[in-house]
């Protein structure tokens, strides 16, 4: 998701996008088996940021992703 795509939000003043997890998985809920996955991985490679071990739909819904790159 970019700034302006439903959802995405530009961080202020740091120049990073952001989206909570609930309207990510919203948009890939046909794959959602495979989003926590590519998303664990992303992190491991210092891509992306969030809080937590593990995402899980409905109690992390207001998680914020942060695209680091």
């Amino acid at each position: 998701l970019s700034a302006g795509d439903r959802g995405g939000a530009a961080a202020r003043g740091t120049g990073s996008v952001t989206v909570e997890f609930g309207r990510l998985f919203e948009h890939y809920v046909t794959i959602s088996n495979k989003l926590v996955g590519v998303l664990l991985r992303a992190r491991r490679q210092g891509l992306v940021h969030f809080d937590g071990e593990m995402l899980w739909q409905g109690q992390d819904d207001r998680v914020v992703i942060t695209l680091r790159q």
